[in-house]
């Protein structure tokens, strides 16, 4: 009997052994190994996040920050994280190009080293972002077009540089070659060449406006893509929520001219691109601060009297205020059935930049002073233009490269570029 209660030991023994062995196994893999996948997927956001960031700094006005925001952005994720790898490939220079990052942090073990393995292990986990021209965003309903150069004018320009648009609904851009902005049906982006073409509704047009198109245009990498003119609205129905704009970014679809369908019932802008600018001012076709103001001229005659070393202001001789130029200035005075010339420079002194005349010699009344007078007109934030009640003067301004949009490196490159994640 005693023999076998100790033989049932030994083997309680084993039994308890293979146990404990078994249970410190299972919690190295649900405490150790459990930890390690956590901060692996802990590194993973981190460096998606630090590719990103990089990418964006590269792409954007601030490629010198790239590596710096990569750091940032990983140890904001993970904050014992340390940058292993850092490459970027056309940061700075190129319309498109890659970031790619590796970082690693350590990781503690529990009980992993009661079975013989370290007590500190690391984890890494690498990413790379690509960036370039935006090739798809939900934009404005405002197109832009490209020059005869191929560029958008204020782009790529110092920073705060203008671009003044002019449109009028009886000119849509280069359909009649007079209006160098125009409207689109949002809704159509992505018709073939000879699809019909509606008119969006007020609402649409409204709702684009302020917060852009419902679904992207979308960009194929290897050329344009149509979305229809829309025409025949008046700008009452728009007009408002444009100028509710102001001060904001916008992004807009750019239109290549050649690409252009001009066929009446059919008229489709070709969208190459997107270009994000500041809506700096939305002003109605007849405001002087839209179309400027003429230039003016007359004549004038007046009578003066001088006396010795006396001033007399041609500004204030009641025909025009502030006249950019005198000319023809004539004195005369008429005495006994005779004219008599006043010389300059003998009998006064006239100055041409103040209009000041001073006399010179002794009393003379009533002097005849005839003179020309000029008055530059003043351009407006469009130019000069005829004035236009059913027109609309569009300013926005350069800001710099933006980032947003979607499918980098399928449009072409006019500021606008995104960034994604490599697959």
């Amino acid at each position: 009997m005693t023999a076998s209660r100790n033989d049932e030991s030994g083997a309680t023994m084993v039994i308890v052994a293979v146990s404990l062995f078994a249970i410190m196994g299972l919690a190295v893999l649900v405490v150790d190994v459990g930890g390690l996948l956590t901060l692996r997927r802990q590194l993973v956001t981190a460096s998606d996040a630090a590719a990103l960031a990089g990418a964006q700094s590269c792409a954007g006005a601030h490629p010198e920050q790239a590596q710096a925001q990569a750091d940032l952005l990983a140890t904001q994720n993970q904050s014992d994280s340390t940058r292993q790898t850092y490459t970027a490939a056309g940061c700075g220079a190129a319309s498109s190009g890659s970031v790619h990052v590796k970082y690693v942090a350590p990781k503690a073990l529990t009980f992993a080293p009661l079975l013989g393995y370290p007590e500190e292990r690391d984890v890494s986990a690498s990413a790379t972002a690509i960036w370039g021209p935006s090739g798809g965003d939900t934009p404005m309903p405002i197109e832009f077009a490209i020059d005869p150069a191929g560029l958008i004018p204020c782009a790529f320009q110092e920073v705060g540089t203008r671009c003044d648009y002019w449109w009028d609904n009886s000119s849509d851009h280069d359909l009649t070659n007079d209006s160098n902005w125009g409207f689109m049906n949002l809704a159509t982006a992505g018709v073939s060449a000879d699809a019909n073409c509606p008119n969006s509704g007020t609402d649409d047009r409204r709702d684009w406006i302020v917060g852009g198109a419902s679904a992207p245009i979308d960009i194929p990498a290897d050329g344009f893509t149509y979305v229809c003119v829309d025409s025949g609205h008046s700008n009452s129905s728009w007009f408002a929520a444009l100028q509710d704009q102001v001060g904001k970014i916008k992004h807009f679809p750019v239109n290549d001219p050649a690409h252009m369908i001009r066929d009446s019932g059919k008229e489709k802008y070709a969208i190459v691109g997107f270009v994000a600018l500041r809506v700096e001012a939305v002003l109605r076709g007849n405001d002087p601060a839209a179309v400027g103001t003429p230039g003016q001229s007359g004549t004038c005659s007046v009578t003066h009297s001088f006396s010795p070393h006396s001033t007399f202001d041609l500004d204030a001789a009641g025909c025009t205020a502030d006249a950019d130029e005198i000319s023809d200035l004539v004195l005369t005075n008429k005495t006994k059935n005779r004219t008599i010339s006043y010389q300059a420079g003998v009998d006064y002194y006239f100055d041409p930049v103040s209009h000041v005349i001073t006399w010179s010699t002794g009393n003379a009344p009533d002097v005849t002073v005839n003179f020309s007078w000029a008055k530059a007109g003043a351009e407006g934030a469009c130019g000069n233009r005829d004035p236009d009640p059913n027109a609309v003067c569009l300013v926005a301004s350069w800001q710099g490269l933006q980032i947003g949009g979607s499918a980098p490196g399928n449009g072409r490159d006019f500021g606008l570029r995104s960034v994604r994640l490599s697959e």
